[in-house]
């Protein structure tokens, strides 16, 4: 009968806690690796949809933006231009201290219709006569920094057209309108620099390891990276609220200024039929006289809101494109009631 194979009971205990021991170290590395795939997902997920949700805003925001400048460009190159043709005709001009306080539209030079010609000749030089050779940063440049803000950043004879890159050179209308590094701007980082101060997304270190120490540390990273993913998610949902601030202002002048606009344009229409009949200011009925007042009013005011920049150079919003938004609501409303009285 063979003998048994006799172990020795305490070399027995140690391998037997040896084996124990490592299917606990191994347990714990699974455990620690499938813990910090769960934290890096999450974190992955976390920065994805708040920059995802900054995207959305910046795109909407860009679209609006360009909009506007359109719409600027439009009233410069085609209505403008027009009025300041018809009123130029109108001879023996004087400006009736005693109408204008009737009207109660504010005070009227003839500084004024210059300031409004010397513009509209400038953008048209700028533009090379036709809008459509405007660039998409040119329309952005326009509806975010304003009619003299754009005429700023252009030398004497350079045309906006050949501007492709204004967007390019302002690290915040870079960003809005996605321009990259190699096209001269400073892109999202910029754009974000500007916005915020974000620069970069988190650097999610994933360790696939099957040692307890290599997945304790990949834990430990996964635990870091989830901190830096929720930090940089919570700046950029305050970014999304300057975005979504700067949209709110841009949308605030396209709805006023498209009535006005429209109510400019049929003002128009009397002044000019007005002027075909009879271009002798000085023999106008009080009526005319004051739709001619009034013409210049609107015109004046309409120029002013166009040229008022939205934001400056660091992406905030100016204070002065409040106070002129105000202002042209409180003249819109009290035109409203001159016109309908």
């Amino acid at each position: 009968m063979p003998l048994p194979l006799l172990v020795p009971i305490g070399l027995g205990l140690t391998a037997l806690a040896t084996g124990a021991y490592g299917a606990k170290k191994g347990y714990d590395a699974i455990k620690d690796n499938s813990e910090a795939k769960d934290l890096n997902e999450e974190a992955l997920a976390t920065y994805s949809s708040a920059q995802k949700f900054l995207n959305i805003s910046r795109e909407e925001t860009n679209i609006k933006i360009e909009s506007l400048g359109k719409l600027k460009v439009e009233l410069y190159m085609d209505i403008l231009k027009e009025y300041v043709d018809i009123f130029s005709k109108i001879k023996n001009i004087d400006f009736d201290s005693k109408l204008e306080k009737e009207l109660g539209l504010g005070d009227l030079e003839f500084e004024d219709l210059l300031e409004i010609k010397n513009q509209v000749l400038k953008i048209e030089e700028l533009a090379g006569g036709t809008i459509a050779a405007l660039g998409s940063g040119a329309l952005a440049g326009f509806g975010a920094f304003g009619g003299a803000g754009m005429l700023a950043t252009a030398s004497t004879g350079t045309a906006i057209s050949s501007l492709s890159g204004v967007a390019a050179t302002n690290a915040t209308l870079a960003w809005f309108g996605g321009g990259s590094l190699a096209a001269g701007g400073l892109g999202m980082a910029g754009g974000m620099a500007v916005l915020g101060g974000i620069v970069t997304g988190p650097v999610l270190a994933v360790a696939g390891g099957i040692f307890a120490a290599k997945a304790e540390e990949a834990k430990n990273e996964a635990h870091i990276n989830l901190s830096k993913s929720k930090a940089l998610a919570q700046e950029m949902h305050t970014a999304r609220v300057v975005v979504e601030g700067i949209k709110e202002r841009v949308v605030e002048f396209i709805q006023i200024l498209i009535p006005l606009t429209e109510i400019f344009e049929n003002v128009m229409e009397d002044l000019e039929k007005i002027v075909k009949k009879n271009a002798d200011y000085s023999s106008y009925k009080d009526e005319q006289k004051k739709l001619v007042l009034t013409s210049l009013s609107i015109a004046t005011t309409l120029k002013n809101l166009c040229d008022a920049p939205i934001i400056d150079e660091d992406g905030k919003i100016t204070r002065k494109s409040k106070r002129v938004l105000q202002k042209t609501r409180e003249f819109a409303s009290l035109l409203g009631e001159k016109l309908n009285g």
